[in-house]
C-alpha cells in the first residue's frame, strides 16, 4: 500500500472526485486569502 491511498487519519482514501473537491476547496481558500491580504497590504501602504 503507497501513502498516497492512505489518509492522514489511517483510513482508506476516498474517492477521487473527494479529492479533487478537497484540492479546489484548498486551492480556492488560499486563492481567497491571497485577495485578502493583498487588499489589506494596498490600504497599509497607500
Amino acid at each position: 500500500m503507497t501513502s498516497a491511498s492512505i489518509s492522514p487519519d489511517g483510513s482508506p482514501a476516498a474517492s477521487p472526485l473527494a479529492a479533487a473537491l478537497r484540492a479546489i476547496k484548498a486551492f480556492a481558500g488560499a486563492a481567497v486569502s491571497v485577495v485578502v491580504l493583498g487588499e489589506y497590504a494596498d490600504k497599509r501602504t497607500a
